[in-house]
């Protein structure tokens, strides 16, 4: 087979580079693999551009080497591409909700043997407005953490700068409300909130089922709405949220859908995730479920 690593280098910790170079080489050694081509990246869509330029048949996978945004650039070059290439991932980053939902490999003879045994999933994808994602659109409260974590820390750290930025912001996000129109064939409301998360799998933010409904492949978003409330409330829903039992929460809506708008009704300014990167887009968001867009690998005994 002839593969190529598409590699953000600002991912990850010392022993990364180590274990990317291991992989290359147990796929050439092995004969699973008899070319394989490696681009860095150096700034912010340089993944995207490789990826969109490919053709099809030109590789037979692609490696997403880095957190959730670098897959998330891959994923929408090979949209944009209509080459159909499947995408592999191996977890750089820091918080790679999408992989741990997957649970694709954490090391090296589990990737190589993945590659080996070769096993396809097709996996929906999302599109909001212009720009396309694999796992998560959210903004309010804490959702905007990501930006704030410089390089450094988060390489040093890992998830313990997120936890640690995250409580340092929370006291003043709880004064700042976001007042948001949803609507869908499903569910359509107004209301004051502190947070919207519309998810294409069960992980986002390192909560491993802080959607417990969603499915990669069933064709629909999964939308958690959390309403305005005061600090004082907020212990028992992570409480519940870390059971699994939020959606039965009286402050969260919850609710499944394929297409959403959502509006920005006193037209604040508000940063908006999408896979861990800032979408620059202003509201109105459009948010469509395109089923079955793109094939990633995964071990066959580990689908989802």
């Amino acid at each position: 087979m002839k593969g190529l690593f598409i590699i953000n280098p600002s991912s990850g910790r010392q022993n990364f580079h180590d274990k990317i170079k291991e992989i290359a080489g147990n796929l050439i050694m092995d004969q699973i693999c008899n070319t394989i081509d490696v681009f860095y990246t150096q700034k912010q869509d340089d993944a995207l551009d490789k990826a969109a330029g490919l053709k099809k048949g030109e590789y037979d996978f692609v490696v997403a080497v880095g957190g959730d945004g670098t897959l998330n650039e891959v994923i929408n070059g090979i949209i944009l591409s209509e080459s159909d290439i499947p995408v592999a991932v191996i977890s750089a980053g820091t918080v790679n909700d999408f992989a741990n939902y997957l649970k694709l490999p954490q090391t090296p003879k589990e990737f190589c043997e993945m590659i080996q045994e070769f096993h396809l999933k097709r996996v929906d994808a999302g599109r909001v407005n212009h720009r396309y994602f694999i796992n998560v659109v959210a903004a309010g409260l804490l959702s905007d953490i990501g930006f704030k974590v410089a390089k450094d820390k988060k390489a040093a750290m890992g998830k313990l700068a997120y936890y640690l930025e995250g409580a340092m912001d929370l006291p003043k996000q709880f004064g700042r409300t976001l007042k948001l129109r949803f609507t869908s064939e499903e569910k359509s409301l107004e209301e004051e909130i502190l947070l919207f998360m519309v998810a294409n799998s069960q992980s986002v933010g390192g909560f491993r089922e802080i959607a417990p409904l969603a499915s990669t492949s069933d064709g629909k978003f999964d939308v958690i709405i959390i309403k305005k409330m005061d600090i004082f409330q907020v212990t028992p829903l992570l409480l519940s949220i870390l059971q699994g039992d939020h959606v039965n929460h009286p402050a969260v809506e919850y609710f499944q859908t394929n297409y959403l708008k959502i509006e920005n009704v006193d037209d604040q300014e508000i940063n908006v995730d999408y896979d861990g990167e800032q979408l620059m887009d202003s509201f109105p968001l459009e948010l469509e479920l395109i089923p079955k867009a793109v094939q990633i690998v995964i071990p066959p005994h580990k689908e989802q």
